[in-house]
This record gives C-alpha cells, sequence and structure tokens, in this order.
C-alpha cells in the first residue's frame, strides 16, 4: 500500500515539473588565438537585448572604399576573455552556418568582428549567454564590443 501511495505521487509529481533544455551550442574552432585588439579599435558597451536599428545586418563604419576592399570576406569575429578585446581567438565568419547555435567554447566578455574592407555584413550577429534564449546585436565591423551586462557563450549569424 506504501509502495502504491509513493508510486502514484511520483507519477504526479513529474506530471508537472517540466524542465525545458536550453539550446545546444555547436562548437567553433579558432583560426586564430591570443590576440589582442586593445587601443587599435574603438570600444563601445553591448547591452543583452539591444537590437541595433539596421536589422540583420552588420554594419561597416567607414566612408567609401575602391572597389577591390569592397569584399565581405575576409571577415573575422573576435571572442574575447578581457574586457576591451584582450585575449581574444578568432573564428571565420565564411565558413560558419547560419540561424545556428554556435559557441566558441569558452565565456568571453568581449568581441569584436575585423574586416578590413570595412564594407559590413549582409547578415546580422547575435551574441548572448549560454542557452541561444537571449542576445545582444554586434552592429558594426572593426568597433569593440564589451558585454555589459552578460558573459557571453553563444553566437548566431541570422539569416
Amino acid at each position: 500500500m506504501l509502495f502504491a501511495a509513493f508510486t502514484t505521487l511520483a507519477l504526479a509529481f513529474a506530471g508537472t515539473v517540466r524542465a525545458t533544455p536550453v539550446a545546444t551550442a555547436t562548437t567553433l574552432t579558432p583560426i586564430i588565438d591570443s590576440v589582442s585588439a586593445a587601443d587599435s579599435v574603438p570600444v563601445v558597451s553591448l547591452d543583452l537585448g539591444s537590437v541595433a536599428a539596421h536589422g540583420n545586418v552588420t554594419v561597416g563604419n567607414g566612408a567609401a572604399h575602391t572597389d577591390a576592399a569592397e569584399a565581405i570576406y575576409p571577415a573575422t569575429i573576435f571572442f574575447c576573455t578581457s574586457f576591451n578585446c584582450g585575449g581574444c581567438a578568432g573564428f571565420d565568419l565564411s565558413i560558419q552556418p547560419h540561424q545556428v547555435c554556435l559557441s566558441p567554447g569558452f565565456n568571453f566578455v568581449s568581441m569584436f568582428i575585423s574586416q578590413p574592407s570595412n564594407e559590413g555584413l549582409p547578415f546580422a550577429i547575435y551574441t548572448g549567454p549560454v542557452g541561444c534564449a537571449a542576445f545582444a546585436q554586434v552592429p558594426v565591423v572593426n568597433t569593440c564590443y564589451n558585454a555589459n551586462n552578460y558573459v557571453g557563450w553563444d553566437l548566431e549569424l541570422f539569416p
């Protein structure tokens, strides 16, 4: 009788408790490791939940360029373990899948997108804490962003 009561209670409890798993991130492989952008790019704070006014693109911040410099790639995203973009690992954006939860495989507190042409990207890059559930958009290339109110783990390229 006692066993039946415990079994009924366990089944009732199991029916009311439901865990929602977080998105599993695909871990990226860096192409560059231990780089610092300190003092070479402007530094700005990036708040979790912020979405740039540019929609699903990442804009450049320069003036007119020659035709040869208007290439989207090479473009590398750097995730950094120190504020102001110190201690960074770089990942080639030309080979990353879009609309997939990705991770550099370590916590980061700042990030920047290095793009020599300074033209911007035709897609948006979002970063956030583990789980790919909350994001901040990295709106501009060649600018260092400090994660203001989160420790980063994930990113997603969209669309």
